[in-house]
């Protein structure tokens, strides 16, 4: 071959090498540029919108569409996460992969005129999430939002871990498996101790997180209260599944 033309193709395929690297996207870790509400000292607090009359609006809708009475179970979520900057304004939002499409038209064409006072960490305004995840069960409108991450005191579950325990049938299928670990449940307790609503953070499965999730639901909790006064918290409870 040509001594001349060895140069131009081997800079042809070096460029060609270098766009397709290029192509390849980097997607940035969301949770250490906006920190979640659990590592804020204090919460972002939207001072400029009405975040109740959304939330009513998106209920309205979701009635309307799926009826309480609908059983099907195909329902879709309602989950949407804000990405507040240090000057509190949103930058980005992530939705639920199975939410309803008008539903999140609404919510996109609303709070492009909030403004939120920013969360704070350690004295100082930082980038942070701001949840807004919304359910429909057992005839309760269900909004996390509502529920404080953090009380002076926190719920404390009656007759302790050992009451929730005694409720789990361990999963034969686990049981076969030799499967063990902990679930973890995210539950949502109201002004009187009830849980409102639960849900897996982390599991182990084999039917092992159904069984956690099943049993935390029955439970009762002592109210977790601020200033004195029982207030609607989130707590995370660990189930542990261990075999004999």
């Amino acid at each position: 071959m040509n001594s001349k033309l060895i140069i131009p193709i081997f800079l042809i395929v070096i460029l060609l090498g270098c766009k397709e690297e290029k192509q390849i996207e980097v997607v940035p870790d969301y949770d250490r540029i906006y920190l979640p509400v659990n590592e804020l000292n204090e919460i972002p607090q939207l001072m400029e919108g009405n975040d109740k009359e959304l939330i009513d609006s998106i209920f309205a809708i979701y009635f309307n569409l799926y009826p309480p009475s609908d059983s099907s179970g195909n329902k879709p979520t309602m989950k949407y996460k804000l990405m507040i900057n240090e000057t509190g304004k949103i930058d980005k939002i992530f939705m639920g992969k199975n939410n309803d499409e008008k539903i999140n038209q609404l919510v996109l064409s609303t709070i492009k005129k909030w403004k939120y006072k920013p969360g704070i960490k350690d004295g100082k305004n930082v980038k942070s999430q701001s949840p807004m995840i919304l359910w429909f069960e057992m005839k309760k409108r269900i909004v996390e939002s509502e529920f404080f991450v953090t009380v002076e005191t926190m719920p404390e579950i009656i007759g302790g871990v050992a009451s929730i325990q005694e409720k789990i049938v361990y999963p034969e299928i686990a049981k076969r498996a030799g499967i063990e670990g902990k679930v973890y449940i995210l539950a949502f307790i109201d002004e009187n101790g009830n849980v409102a609503n639960a849900r897996i953070l982390k599991g182990i499965g084999a039917g092992c997180d159904e069984a956690a999730l099943n049993a935390v639901k029955k439970t009762r909790f002592v109210p977790g209260k601020q200033r004195g006064k029982p207030v609607k918290v989130q707590v995370t409870v660990p189930i542990a599944f261990r075999l004999q």
